[in-house]
């Protein structure tokens, strides 16, 4: 008998896994390139950061930040990544909107990668110096 507080676990798709995976991979690259002041979710993002944040709750395991991209896996294999991006005042937006798009397609290395960059906004408070790494 099954404890009606305790369902029993049910292994998360291989799917959602890659989905996620890849969806933080992208992430990391996109704040990486200069001038990307932050990601920036859809209507799907912010409802997917709720859940996230529920998670978060629940189990006390961090689920990783991938609020503005959204990684979908086709039938056929490839990965199509869109990105959602707010740039610096004080940057071309076009030559950062590249640099995330060549970000986002080198992140994933296993299959073959569309990418779409939307600039969704500029910020037009300066970005603070950030320390060397």
């Amino acid at each position: 008998m099954t404890d009606s507080k305790h369902a029993p676990e049910r292994p998360v798709p291989t799917s959602v896994l890659h989905d996620i995976r890849y969806a933080d991979s992208v992430a990391r690259a996109a704040r990486s390139v200069p001038g990307v002041v932050r990601l920036q979710p859809g209507v799907v993002g912010l409802l997917r950061q709720f859940a996230a944040q529920a998670w978060e709750r629940t189990t006390g395991t961090q689920a990783p930040d991938t609020a503005g991209v959204d990684v979908h896996l086709t039938a056929d294999g490839h990965a199509r990544v869109d990105v959602r991006i707010v740039v610096d005042i004080n940057h071309q937006a076009a030559e950062v909107g590249a640099a995330v798009h060549h970000a986002a397609t080198q992140a994933i290395t296993d299959r073959p990668v569309t990418a779409r960059v939307h600039i969704v906004d500029i910020d037009l408070e300066p970005i603070p110096a950030r320390p060397p790494t």
